[in-house]
């Protein structure tokens, strides 16, 4: 049938659709931690919408959360729906605020719900409407002019339904569907229905008399019990039909004009969108083109773009070099080099084929920039450059500036990102890659100096950069023997508790298969199951799930069965492929935590568990150079000196002093006994207590930790912030700064943006109110490892000595020592940590050693 208008309008059911975008999309967030896998995918297919159907005009509805006229006259409607989840409900208002950006049409109305406005204005525009949703009530909607594109699965799975095809695929006429409901009911709104009669009686009835009207004026030719039913609900039909009938003239004043569809979007949709973090949309031509659509902070120039591509360009360039003081390089695509308004582009062949100079060619451009050190020069992720080229470089002199990790000090809860993203977010001119570098220098050390960070980059983080370089290339010792050891003993471990599951089981089975496991615990054992189950209606058996039944000797079994597979797996063959010459070299990253904190990758150091004894184990794999023993220097309650320090609890001060046990002192406090009759479970939990109040622990999570009441835990909380009343006031001070200014600094001014304060999601505020009073204690921690970490390293070398720093975990320096430098080396050892700042309280180190970590630590 021919449609009866040419021009096409596409209706969305917003609410619909983000619903089913969110439980399609994999979950992701931004790095400032906002939820945003339903809106990328609502997006996607309105992109999707966009390209295939071509619209002129298009409005999203979405419901307002205010009763409509249905919840007034049937108090019950929708009632029993599953709330929100939180990380859903937080993106409606950030899709909202897109879309407006985009001038997409938003309709709303209070009193009616989004299928009445969808039904009112495809029933009154004059052009032929397309409806997505996810919502079956939408059905009767179809007519000549009004088609419905049904979300059967995720949001591209779309099932097609036009005034053609309807009856074809759904057995009735599309204003039957409104009959339907009011005899079968709808479980999902809570609409009654006709109690009894189910849906493969109703489409008889339907398909027989037409109309709920027609089957209660034939009903005296309905026999049986279907009879019986539709007399004794005859009322809650009708009222059911009433219910379930979308308006079609709901009182929504928008007009053709107001919806017109635009497919190109401006800078301001496209700075969204690099807010937000969708990269794949920054790449789609459907952006205005502007003369400066940069969002960078400083204009841009006309430079000079040359091409080296012959050997005497080749050389007269490295002549230049030599006299340059000041440039710009990057060499992750061919090599890009920048300097007194001129971009060179020297590209990199892989054969003889291709256009460029090989490998060996342009390896003396290394030497000559990066061991002048009169030169400056600017880089992206300089240490890694510096391993790459070490065999060119005898010693990296030059000065160095890090666009990275001034990145990173401007915001740290930015994602780290690529040059390739950075360049791609701010709209560069990717052939110009050195010059890019050049002005993104310009704009972070622009923000530094607004942040007041300049000392935290240059005297704090570039040496950092140095040290770590050092001690990444200086590696430490495997024993590869223990090693094997270890795979052997894992194995045997992992293959007798298989066995033994298998005969708690009563047969084998893939152990590593969540599905087959929960078969076997939930369906064949009959274990009792405390989780949800997934989307293809299958068990989870993750470590949550089978905690709350690991009573169950079976699922004690499986939860250590899986302890020792990853240890396995991950810290001992996981190494393997890492050690070069009995070495292991660890990566450490400066641009990931938004505290400060170093991480560890290749393999993470940081990450050992050390909490049961085989993964204690793990540490003696670490040993000493020959003739040498490990060092090993730990912070002693580092967060908690600090919270003595900001907070100036006096009696967390006068105890530090005084050499006390801070933990047996808050026992005696809060559990109100005598210093000397604290026990060592009493101290336990004011260990846990302690440590629970930095990290902003609820009685919720001090309860699980202790394994008792959350009210019992509250009591105990409680009692703390009694005793301790200038904690209280810090922590409470910390969350309103945080408020009013939207970050929270650390001793040395680092800063942590948080904007989870300002969100509506209560969930997501209470994050922030975690991280404005933790972020300060343990920012400065990071601050002072890495102070001490510079101090160590300086001291090591203008004491002439041949001990080498070599791992950093948390608050834990590691350094390989030669057996005749112990002594001098654990002094300076103990001397760079605990001189590192002046606080109000002492910073204690113990400095121990032995021939492998585990011994030392």
């Amino acid at each position: 049938m021919k449609n009866s208008f040419s021009e096409k309008m596409v209706l969305i059911d917003g609410n619909s659709l983000l619903n089913r975008a969110y439980f399609a999309t994999p979950v992701f967030t931004t790095s400032r931690g906002l939820p945003t896998n339903a809106i990328f995918g609502f997006l996607k297919l309105l992109f999707k919408i966009s390209a295939d159907l071509d619209p002129g005009y298009m409005v999203v509805t979405f419901d307002l959360h205010a009763p409509t006229f249905r919840h007034t006259e049937y108090a019950a409607y929708k009632a029993g729906r599953r709330p929100m989840d939180d990380a859903l409900r937080v993106q409606i208002p950030v899709l909202k605020e897109v879309l407006s950006l985009m001038q997409i049409k938003i309709c709303e109305k209070e009193g009616y719900e989004a299928d009445d406005v969808i039904g009112t204005l495809s029933h009154k525009l004059p052009v032929h409407s397309y409806i997505y949703t996810g919502d079956r009530d939408s059905y009767q909607l179809v007519t000549e002019k009004t088609d419905v594109q049904y979300t059967k699965r995720g949001v591209s799975d779309l099932l097609h339904l036009s005034i053609d095809n309807f009856r074809e695929i759904v057995g009735l006429e599309p204003r039957q569907i409104i009959d339907l409901k009011a005899l079968m009911g709808d479980k999902s709104d809570n609409i009654p229905g006709v109690p009894g009669i189910g849906e493969k009686t109703a489409m008889t009835l339907l398909q027989k008399y037409g109309t709920l009207e027609g089957v209660y004026e034939h009903i005296d030719e309905i026999k049986g019990s279907t009879k019986t039913k539709l007399e004794a609900g005859e009322e809650s039909a009708f009222f059911s039909k009433h219910l379930a009938t979308i308006l079609l003239d709901a009182p929504v004043e928008v007009e053709l004009s107001d919806c017109v569809f635009r497919k190109t979007y401006s800078k301001e949709v496209k700075a969204k969108f690099s807010e937000l973090e969708f990269k794949s949309f920054l790449t789609m031509d459907i952006f205005e083109k502007e003369e400066d659509s940069s969002p960078a902070l400083l204009p841009e120039k006309t430079i000079a773009v040359k091409k080296i591509t012959q050997p005497e360009e080749l050389t007269d360039l490295l002549k230049t070099l030599a006299g340059v003081s000041d440039c710009a390089f990057d060499d992750t695509n061919g090599i890009s080099l920048y300097f007194d308004g001129t971009e060179y582009v020297i590209p990199v062949r892989e054969s003889i084929l291709d256009a460029g100079f090989f490998e060996e060619d342009i390896l003396p451009i290394y030497p000559l920039l990066f061991e002048d050190e009169k030169k400056n020069i600017t880089l992206f992720q300089a240490k890694n450059l510096m391993h790459r080229r070490a065999d060119a470089v005898k010693e990296y002199r030059a000065t160095i500036d890090d666009v990275a990790i001034m990145r990173y000090l401007v915001d740290s809860t930015e994602k780290d990102e690529t040059l390739d993203d950075l360049i791609l977010l701010k709209n560069m001119p990717a052939e110009q890659r050195a010059y890019n570098l050049f002005r993104l220098k310009e704009e972070y050390a622009l923000r530094l100096r607004e942040e007041n960070a300049q000392a935290l980059y240059a005297e704090l983080e570039m040496p950092l950069m140095r040290v770590l370089y050092d001690m990444e290339t200086q590696g430490v010792c495997v024993n590869v023997e223990l090693l094997n050891e270890l795979s052997r003993k894992f194995q045997s471990d992992i293959d007798q508790l298989t066995k033994e599951i298998y005969e708690l089981a009563g047969k084998p089975f893939n152990v590593n298969s969540p599905s087959q496991l929960g078969v076997v615990l939930f369906d064949e054992m009959k274990l009792p199951y405390y989780g949800k189950k997934n989307k293809s209606g299958k068990y989870s058996t993750n470590v949550d799930v089978l905690e709350k039944i690991s009573s169950y000797e079976i699922v004690q079994k499986i939860l250590r069965h899986r302890e020792i597979s990853k240890l396995k797996s991950t810290y001992v063959e996981g190494m393997r492929p890492l050690l070069q010459n009995g070495k292991i070299h660890t990566t450490y990253t400066q641009t990931i935590t938004s505290t400060g904190r170093l991480s560890s990758v290749n393999p993470n150091l940081q990450n050992i568990p050390v909490r049961k004894a085989e993964g204690k184990e793990l540490r003696k794999l670490f040993v000493a150079s020959e003739g040498n023993v490990l060092l090993d220097a730990d912070y002693s309650q580092i967060e908690l000196r600090l919270l003595a320090h900001f907070s100036g609890c006096k009696e967390l001060i006068e105890a530090y002093n005084k050499g006390e046990d801070i933990h047996a002192l808050t026992a005696s406090q809060v559990f109100h006994v005598p210093l000397n009759e604290v026990t060592g479970d009493l101290r336990r939990k004011a260990k846990a207590i302690n440590f629970g109040i930095i990290y902003g622990m609820s009685g919720f999570g001090l309860s699980q930790d202790l394994d008792i009441s959350v009210g019992k835990a509250k009591e105990y909380i409680d009692a703390y912030f009694a005793r301790y009343s200038d904690v209280k006031a810090y922590m409470d001070s910390n969350v309103k700064a945080a408020k009013e200014n939207g970050y929270v600094t650390t001793l040395l001014g680092r800063k942590r943006n948080i904007p989870e304060l300002k969100s509506s999601n209560f969930a997501v505020r209470q994050f922030g109110e975690r991280a404005a009073m933790n972020m300060p204690l343990q920012g400065s921690s990071a601050d002072i490892i890495k102070i001490a970490m510079i101090r160590v390293h300086t001291m090591l070398k203008e004491n002439g000595m041949k001990a080498k720093l070599i791992l950093q975990v948390h608050d834990e320096l590691i350094i390989d020592c030669p057996i005749e430098e112990a002594e001098k080396v654990s002094e300076i050892l103990k001397k760079g940590m605990e001189e590192a700042v002046s606080l109000r309280v002492p910073l204690t180190v113990e400095v121990s050693r032995g021939n492998n970590w585990y011994e030392a630590k």
